[in-house]
Protein backbone atom coordinates (compact mmCIF):
# COMPACT_ATOMS: atom_id res chain seq x y z
CA UNK A 1 0.00 0.00 0.00
CA UNK A 2 3.07 2.28 0.66
CA UNK A 3 4.48 1.79 -2.39
CA UNK A 4 1.48 2.65 -4.41
CA UNK A 5 0.76 5.68 -2.50
CA UNK A 6 4.30 6.85 -3.41
CA UNK A 7 3.92 6.17 -7.38
CA UNK A 8 0.58 8.12 -7.36
CA UNK A 9 2.39 11.09 -5.67
CA UNK A 10 4.66 10.52 -7.95
CA UNK A 11 2.65 10.72 -11.13
CA UNK A 12 0.86 13.74 -9.46
CA UNK A 13 4.04 15.33 -9.31
CA UNK A 14 5.55 14.61 -12.77
CA UNK A 15 1.72 16.32 -13.76
CA UNK A 16 2.09 19.07 -12.37
CA UNK A 17 6.03 18.92 -13.66
CA UNK A 18 4.36 18.84 -16.94
CA UNK A 19 1.90 21.08 -16.66
CA UNK A 20 4.43 24.08 -15.78
CA UNK A 21 7.00 22.85 -18.23
CA UNK A 22 4.10 23.05 -21.15
CA UNK A 23 3.11 26.71 -19.83
CA UNK A 24 6.53 28.00 -19.49
CA UNK A 25 7.26 26.21 -22.67
CA UNK A 26 3.67 28.64 -24.11
CA UNK A 27 4.93 31.39 -22.42
CA UNK A 28 8.37 31.63 -24.26
CA UNK A 29 6.51 30.58 -27.96
CA UNK A 30 4.57 33.72 -27.43
CA UNK A 31 7.05 36.04 -26.30
CA UNK A 32 9.21 34.28 -29.44
CA UNK A 33 6.49 34.96 -31.36
CA UNK A 34 5.62 38.60 -30.13
CA UNK A 35 9.35 39.46 -30.52
CA UNK A 36 9.37 38.01 -34.00
CA UNK A 37 5.91 40.37 -35.13
CA UNK A 38 7.43 43.02 -33.22
CA UNK A 39 10.52 42.83 -35.18
CA UNK A 40 9.32 42.12 -38.15
CA UNK A 41 7.06 45.13 -37.86
CA UNK A 42 9.77 47.56 -36.76
CA UNK A 43 11.79 46.21 -40.05
CA UNK A 44 8.79 47.01 -41.98
CA UNK A 45 8.67 50.14 -40.54
CA UNK A 46 11.88 51.11 -41.12
CA UNK A 47 12.01 49.61 -44.94
CA UNK A 48 8.87 52.04 -45.74
CA UNK A 49 10.24 54.84 -43.50
CA UNK A 50 13.79 54.50 -45.86
CA UNK A 51 11.40 54.41 -49.36
CA UNK A 52 9.83 57.38 -47.97
CA UNK A 53 12.93 59.07 -47.19
CA UNK A 54 14.05 58.89 -50.53
CA UNK A 55 10.75 59.70 -52.02
CA UNK A 56 11.01 63.12 -50.08
CA UNK A 57 14.56 63.23 -51.41
CA UNK A 58 13.72 62.88 -54.66
CA UNK A 59 11.43 65.93 -54.62
CA UNK A 60 13.87 67.87 -53.41
CA UNK A 61 16.39 67.01 -56.04
CA UNK A 62 13.46 67.62 -58.68
CA UNK A 63 13.34 71.48 -57.44
CA UNK A 64 17.05 71.92 -57.41
CA UNK A 65 16.97 70.36 -61.01
CA UNK A 66 14.33 73.32 -61.79
CA UNK A 67 16.17 75.84 -59.87
CA UNK A 68 18.46 75.38 -62.41
CA UNK A 69 16.94 74.42 -65.59
CA UNK A 70 13.48 75.70 -65.58
CA UNK A 71 13.55 79.17 -66.63
CA UNK A 72 10.60 80.18 -64.73
CA UNK A 73 11.75 78.47 -61.34
CA UNK A 74 15.12 80.12 -61.84
CA UNK A 75 14.03 83.12 -63.00
CA UNK A 76 11.86 83.84 -59.63
CA UNK A 77 14.42 82.35 -57.72
CA UNK A 78 17.02 85.05 -58.60
CA UNK A 79 14.56 87.93 -58.67
CA UNK A 80 11.91 87.52 -56.39
CA UNK A 81 12.28 87.43 -52.42
CA UNK A 82 9.21 86.74 -51.04
CA UNK A 83 8.48 84.14 -54.28
CA UNK A 84 6.64 80.43 -53.03
CA UNK A 85 5.91 77.52 -55.40
CA UNK A 86 5.09 73.77 -54.69
CA UNK A 87 4.06 71.01 -56.73
CA UNK A 88 3.30 67.40 -56.01
CA UNK A 89 4.17 63.86 -58.08
CA UNK A 90 1.56 60.86 -57.53
CA UNK A 91 3.53 57.73 -58.09
CA UNK A 92 6.55 59.03 -59.59
CA UNK A 93 8.39 56.01 -60.02
CA UNK A 94 5.15 53.79 -61.62
CA UNK A 95 2.08 51.86 -59.29
CA UNK A 96 2.97 51.75 -55.60
CA UNK A 97 0.41 54.21 -53.86
CA UNK A 98 3.21 56.71 -53.13
CA UNK A 99 3.80 60.49 -53.80
CA UNK A 100 5.70 63.60 -52.62
CA UNK A 101 4.86 67.46 -52.42
CA UNK A 102 7.78 69.71 -52.68
CA UNK A 103 7.89 73.37 -51.68
CA UNK A 104 10.13 76.31 -52.27
CA UNK A 105 9.68 79.53 -49.93
CA UNK A 106 12.65 82.57 -50.82
CA UNK A 107 13.80 84.26 -47.67
CA UNK A 108 15.81 86.64 -50.14
CA UNK A 109 17.38 86.94 -53.36
CA UNK A 110 18.26 83.36 -54.50
CA UNK A 111 18.08 82.04 -50.96
CA UNK A 112 15.23 79.58 -50.44
CA UNK A 113 14.18 76.80 -48.13
CA UNK A 114 12.87 73.38 -49.87
CA UNK A 115 10.51 71.36 -47.82
CA UNK A 116 9.59 67.80 -49.36
CA UNK A 117 7.15 65.85 -47.86
CA UNK A 118 7.29 61.71 -48.78
CA UNK A 119 4.08 59.17 -48.28
CA UNK A 120 3.28 55.84 -49.14
CA UNK A 121 0.01 54.22 -48.46
CA UNK A 122 1.26 50.81 -46.46
CA UNK A 123 -2.50 49.94 -45.74
CA UNK A 124 -5.07 49.22 -43.07
CA UNK A 125 -5.54 52.87 -43.27
CA UNK A 126 -1.54 53.86 -42.58
CA UNK A 127 0.69 56.13 -44.20
CA UNK A 128 3.92 56.49 -43.71
CA UNK A 129 5.82 59.86 -43.96
CA UNK A 130 9.01 61.67 -43.80
CA UNK A 131 9.60 65.38 -44.56
CA UNK A 132 12.83 66.73 -45.37
CA UNK A 133 13.88 70.07 -45.31
CA UNK A 134 17.14 71.83 -47.04
CA UNK A 135 18.49 75.67 -47.39
CA UNK A 136 19.99 76.79 -51.27
CA UNK A 137 21.36 79.18 -52.48
CA UNK A 138 22.98 80.69 -55.61
CA UNK A 139 25.64 83.55 -54.95
CA UNK A 140 24.68 85.70 -58.17
CA UNK A 141 27.31 86.74 -59.96
CA UNK A 142 29.07 90.31 -60.05
CA UNK A 143 29.64 92.08 -63.33
CA UNK A 144 33.04 92.90 -64.41
CA UNK A 145 32.54 96.54 -63.30
CA UNK A 146 31.71 95.87 -59.93
CA UNK A 147 28.86 97.83 -58.65
CA UNK A 148 29.97 100.72 -60.85
CA UNK A 149 27.17 102.21 -62.71
CA UNK A 150 29.01 104.55 -64.99
CA UNK A 151 32.53 103.13 -65.37
CA UNK A 152 35.90 104.00 -67.45
CA UNK A 153 39.02 102.76 -68.92
CA UNK A 154 40.05 105.89 -69.00
CA UNK A 155 39.29 109.94 -67.51
CA UNK A 156 35.45 111.06 -66.45
CA UNK A 157 34.60 114.59 -67.42
CA UNK A 158 31.52 116.12 -66.37
CA UNK A 159 31.04 119.97 -67.01
CA UNK A 160 28.21 121.97 -66.73
CA UNK A 161 25.88 119.34 -65.93
CA UNK A 162 23.47 118.14 -64.28
CA UNK A 163 24.42 113.96 -63.32
CA UNK A 164 23.15 111.24 -61.11
CA UNK A 165 24.30 107.79 -60.47
CA UNK A 166 21.74 105.93 -58.67
CA UNK A 167 22.56 102.44 -56.77
CA UNK A 168 25.88 101.84 -57.23
CA UNK A 169 29.50 104.07 -57.79
CA UNK A 170 31.22 105.90 -60.33
CA UNK A 171 34.25 105.17 -61.50
CA UNK A 172 37.69 106.24 -63.12
CA UNK A 173 40.63 104.23 -63.91
CA UNK A 174 42.40 107.32 -64.30
CA UNK A 175 41.36 111.19 -63.33
CA UNK A 176 37.70 112.18 -62.10
CA UNK A 177 36.91 115.83 -62.82
CA UNK A 178 33.94 117.83 -62.67
CA UNK A 179 33.89 121.27 -64.17
CA UNK A 180 31.98 124.55 -64.26
CA UNK A 181 29.22 124.55 -62.50
CA UNK A 182 28.37 120.90 -61.99
CA UNK A 183 25.85 118.99 -59.56
CA UNK A 184 27.11 115.17 -59.24
CA UNK A 185 25.21 112.81 -57.61
CA UNK A 186 26.32 109.44 -56.52
CA UNK A 187 24.63 107.04 -54.17
CA UNK A 188 27.93 104.60 -53.17
CA UNK A 189 31.73 105.48 -53.80
CA UNK A 190 33.34 108.16 -56.27
CA UNK A 191 36.15 105.73 -57.21
CA UNK A 192 39.68 107.09 -59.50
CA UNK A 193 42.69 105.78 -59.55
CA UNK A 194 44.00 108.81 -60.53
CA UNK A 195 43.43 111.70 -58.73
CA UNK A 196 39.66 113.99 -57.87
CA UNK A 197 39.02 117.08 -59.14
CA UNK A 198 36.58 119.49 -58.62
CA UNK A 199 35.91 122.70 -59.64
CA UNK A 200 34.91 125.73 -57.00
CA UNK A 201 31.36 126.36 -58.34
CA UNK A 202 30.42 122.48 -58.43
CA UNK A 203 28.96 120.47 -55.86
CA UNK A 204 29.75 116.70 -55.19
CA UNK A 205 27.51 114.28 -52.99
CA UNK A 206 29.15 110.97 -52.60
CA UNK A 207 26.69 108.71 -50.34
CA UNK A 208 29.72 106.60 -49.42
CA UNK A 209 33.03 107.69 -49.66
CA UNK A 210 35.86 109.24 -51.99
CA UNK A 211 38.74 106.90 -53.63
CA UNK A 212 41.43 108.97 -55.79
CA UNK A 213 45.03 109.41 -54.75
CA UNK A 214 44.58 112.75 -53.69
CA UNK A 215 41.77 110.87 -51.58
CA UNK A 216 43.82 108.19 -50.19
CA UNK A 217 43.45 105.23 -50.70
CA UNK A 218 43.39 105.21 -54.46
CA UNK A 219 40.87 103.05 -56.29
CA UNK A 220 41.83 99.23 -56.99
CA UNK A 221 42.48 99.35 -60.88
CA UNK A 222 39.65 97.66 -62.75
CA UNK A 223 40.31 95.82 -66.29
CA UNK A 224 37.36 97.20 -68.84
CA UNK A 225 35.49 94.66 -69.85
CA UNK A 226 36.22 93.35 -73.58
CA UNK A 227 33.40 92.43 -75.88
CA UNK A 228 33.69 90.27 -78.77
CA UNK A 229 32.18 92.18 -81.80
CA UNK A 230 32.95 90.79 -84.96
CA UNK A 231 35.86 88.03 -84.26
CA UNK A 232 35.14 84.12 -86.21
CA UNK A 233 34.38 83.06 -82.82
CA UNK A 234 30.41 81.86 -82.49
CA UNK A 235 29.93 84.03 -79.69
CA UNK A 236 30.74 87.61 -80.91
CA UNK A 237 27.80 89.61 -81.11
CA UNK A 238 28.01 89.16 -85.02
CA UNK A 239 27.44 85.91 -84.99
CA UNK A 240 25.14 85.52 -82.03
CA UNK A 241 23.12 88.13 -84.58
CA UNK A 242 19.17 87.55 -85.21
CA UNK A 243 19.57 89.97 -88.30
CA UNK A 244 22.68 91.53 -89.73
CA UNK A 245 23.00 94.94 -91.81
CA UNK A 246 25.32 96.66 -93.44
CA UNK A 247 25.32 100.07 -92.76
CA UNK A 248 23.52 101.91 -95.63
CA UNK A 249 20.64 99.29 -95.61
CA UNK A 250 20.29 100.09 -91.74
CA UNK A 251 20.24 103.71 -92.57
CA UNK A 252 17.79 103.31 -95.49
CA UNK A 253 15.63 101.01 -93.04
CA UNK A 254 15.23 104.11 -90.79
CA UNK A 255 14.67 106.73 -93.76
CA UNK A 256 11.45 104.59 -94.58
CA UNK A 257 10.20 103.80 -90.83
CA UNK A 258 10.70 107.14 -88.67
CA UNK A 259 9.08 104.98 -86.06
CA UNK A 260 11.22 102.15 -86.10
CA UNK A 261 10.82 99.00 -83.64
CA UNK A 262 13.93 96.49 -83.56
CA UNK A 263 12.13 92.90 -82.44
CA UNK A 264 15.78 91.55 -81.23
CA UNK A 265 17.23 89.82 -79.32
CA UNK A 266 20.25 90.97 -81.28
CA UNK A 267 20.30 93.37 -84.03
CA UNK A 268 24.13 93.83 -85.55
CA UNK A 269 24.98 96.81 -87.99
CA UNK A 270 28.09 96.43 -89.66
CA UNK A 271 29.24 100.12 -89.46
CA UNK A 272 27.77 103.53 -88.51
CA UNK A 273 24.05 103.78 -86.99
CA UNK A 274 22.96 107.58 -87.77
CA UNK A 275 19.75 108.53 -86.19
CA UNK A 276 18.62 111.59 -87.21
CA UNK A 277 15.92 113.40 -88.42
CA UNK A 278 12.88 113.48 -85.96
CA UNK A 279 13.58 109.25 -86.08
CA UNK A 280 12.15 107.47 -83.18
CA UNK A 281 14.42 104.31 -82.94
CA UNK A 282 12.76 101.23 -80.35
CA UNK A 283 15.22 98.28 -79.60
CA UNK A 284 13.53 95.04 -78.27
CA UNK A 285 17.47 93.35 -76.42
CA UNK A 286 20.17 94.80 -77.77
CA UNK A 287 21.54 96.97 -80.83
CA UNK A 288 25.67 96.72 -81.57
CA UNK A 289 27.00 98.64 -83.97
CA UNK A 290 30.59 98.05 -86.26
CA UNK A 291 31.95 101.54 -85.78
CA UNK A 292 29.73 104.64 -84.41
CA UNK A 293 26.09 105.33 -82.62
CA UNK A 294 25.29 108.61 -83.18
CA UNK A 295 21.85 110.07 -81.93
CA UNK A 296 21.09 113.82 -82.46
CA UNK A 297 23.55 115.14 -84.78
CA UNK A 298 20.92 116.28 -87.05
CA UNK A 299 17.72 117.79 -86.96
CA UNK A 300 17.12 116.68 -90.21
CA UNK A 301 16.65 113.77 -92.48
CA UNK A 302 15.30 114.96 -96.04
CA UNK A 303 12.29 116.67 -95.56
CA UNK A 304 11.73 114.54 -92.10
CA UNK A 305 12.68 116.93 -89.33
CA UNK A 306 12.79 116.57 -84.91
CA UNK A 307 14.74 115.28 -82.36
CA UNK A 308 15.89 111.49 -82.08
CA UNK A 309 14.45 109.32 -80.00
CA UNK A 310 15.80 105.90 -78.67
CA UNK A 311 14.35 103.23 -76.28
CA UNK A 312 15.44 100.17 -75.28
CA UNK A 313 13.28 97.46 -74.07
CA UNK A 314 15.33 94.68 -71.38
CA UNK A 315 13.57 91.13 -70.76
CA UNK A 316 14.46 89.02 -68.34
CA UNK A 317 17.08 87.05 -68.89
CA UNK A 318 18.29 88.43 -71.92
CA UNK A 319 20.92 91.38 -72.81
CA UNK A 320 19.52 94.46 -73.36
CA UNK A 321 21.10 97.84 -74.56
CA UNK A 322 23.27 99.55 -76.97
CA UNK A 323 27.21 98.29 -78.08
CA UNK A 324 29.50 100.26 -80.64
CA UNK A 325 32.83 99.12 -81.45
CA UNK A 326 34.30 102.76 -81.13
CA UNK A 327 32.01 105.51 -80.02
CA UNK A 328 28.63 106.69 -78.33
CA UNK A 329 27.50 110.24 -79.28
CA UNK A 330 23.93 111.82 -77.60
CA UNK A 331 23.75 114.98 -79.38
CA UNK A 332 22.21 118.08 -79.10
CA UNK A 333 19.32 117.04 -81.06
CA UNK A 334 18.64 114.19 -78.65
CA UNK A 335 15.08 113.53 -77.29
CA UNK A 336 13.73 111.26 -75.05
CA UNK A 337 16.52 108.78 -73.74
CA UNK A 338 15.09 105.75 -72.22
CA UNK A 339 17.58 102.94 -72.01
CA UNK A 340 17.04 99.88 -70.17
CA UNK A 341 20.46 98.17 -70.25
CA UNK A 342 24.06 98.01 -71.12
CA UNK A 343 25.45 101.29 -72.94
CA UNK A 344 29.00 100.26 -74.17
CA UNK A 345 31.52 101.90 -76.41
CA UNK A 346 34.94 101.00 -76.63
CA UNK A 347 36.29 104.35 -77.58
CA UNK A 348 33.75 107.23 -75.96
CA UNK A 349 30.39 108.28 -74.62
CA UNK A 350 29.84 111.71 -75.43
CA UNK A 351 26.75 113.13 -73.94
CA UNK A 352 27.04 117.02 -75.13
CA UNK A 353 24.26 119.93 -75.22
CA UNK A 354 21.28 117.72 -73.90
CA UNK A 355 18.41 119.66 -74.60
CA UNK A 356 15.58 120.94 -72.12
CA UNK A 357 12.14 119.21 -72.22
CA UNK A 358 14.00 115.87 -72.70
CA UNK A 359 14.85 112.81 -69.93
CA UNK A 360 17.82 110.83 -70.32
CA UNK A 361 17.86 107.65 -68.30
CA UNK A 362 19.77 104.75 -68.65
CA UNK A 363 19.01 101.54 -66.22
CA UNK A 364 22.04 99.14 -65.91
CA UNK A 365 25.15 101.19 -66.39
CA UNK A 366 27.60 103.25 -68.88
CA UNK A 367 30.29 101.56 -69.99
CA UNK A 368 33.52 103.54 -72.12
CA UNK A 369 37.27 104.28 -72.88
CA UNK A 370 36.41 108.05 -71.65
CA UNK A 371 32.93 109.72 -70.19
CA UNK A 372 31.92 113.17 -70.84
CA UNK A 373 29.15 114.63 -70.15
CA UNK A 374 29.06 118.37 -71.31
CA UNK A 375 26.34 120.81 -70.80
CA UNK A 376 23.55 118.75 -69.56
CA UNK A 377 21.26 120.70 -67.79
CA UNK A 378 18.10 118.21 -67.67
CA UNK A 379 19.50 115.47 -65.45
CA UNK A 380 21.39 112.61 -67.01
CA UNK A 381 20.45 109.97 -64.90
CA UNK A 382 22.34 106.69 -64.44
CA UNK A 383 20.63 103.39 -62.47
CA UNK A 384 23.30 100.78 -61.59
CA UNK A 385 21.21 97.37 -62.21
CA UNK A 386 23.35 94.27 -61.68
CA UNK A 387 21.00 91.42 -63.88
CA UNK A 388 21.48 93.72 -66.46
CA UNK A 389 24.87 94.24 -66.45
CA UNK A 390 25.49 90.73 -65.56
CA UNK A 391 23.58 90.00 -69.54
CA UNK A 392 25.40 91.92 -71.42
CA UNK A 393 28.94 91.19 -70.18
CA UNK A 394 28.91 87.66 -68.00
CA UNK A 395 29.77 87.95 -64.43
CA UNK A 396 33.09 88.19 -63.21
CA UNK A 397 32.36 85.38 -60.03
CA UNK A 398 31.09 82.16 -60.69
CA UNK A 399 29.79 80.20 -58.14
CA UNK A 400 27.79 76.56 -58.35
CA UNK A 401 24.24 77.43 -59.63
CA UNK A 402 22.51 75.58 -56.56
CA UNK A 403 24.46 75.08 -53.17
CA UNK A 404 22.91 72.72 -50.17
CA UNK A 405 23.35 75.14 -47.25
CA UNK A 406 21.72 72.37 -44.78
CA UNK A 407 19.88 69.29 -44.67
CA UNK A 408 17.57 67.60 -41.85
CA UNK A 409 14.97 65.30 -41.93
CA UNK A 410 11.54 64.95 -39.49
CA UNK A 411 9.61 62.44 -39.43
Amino acid sequence: MLKLGLLKKSRGVALILTILLMALILFLSLYLLTFTLTEDRIAKSQAWGAKTYYLAEAGIQEMVWKLKNDSTYKQNFETNPGWTASFTRVNPFGAGNDSYTVSIANSALAHGVITATGSIDVGSGKTSQRIVKTYVYRALGEPPVKDNCGFTDGDINISYSLANFYGGSAYSNNVFTINGVSTVNIDTNLNATGNFIKSLFSTVNVGGEIHAQNYPPAAEYIPMPAVDFDSESSSSWKNMATVVYTASAFDTLMANNQNLTLPGPITYVDGDIDVKGGQTLTVNGILVSGRDIIVGHSLYRGSRSGSNNIIVNHTDGQAAGILAKRKINFESWTGQTNITGTVYANDQISITNFPFGFSFTVTGGLIARKLTITSAWQPINIYYNNAILVEALGASEFSPLITVEHWEEEY
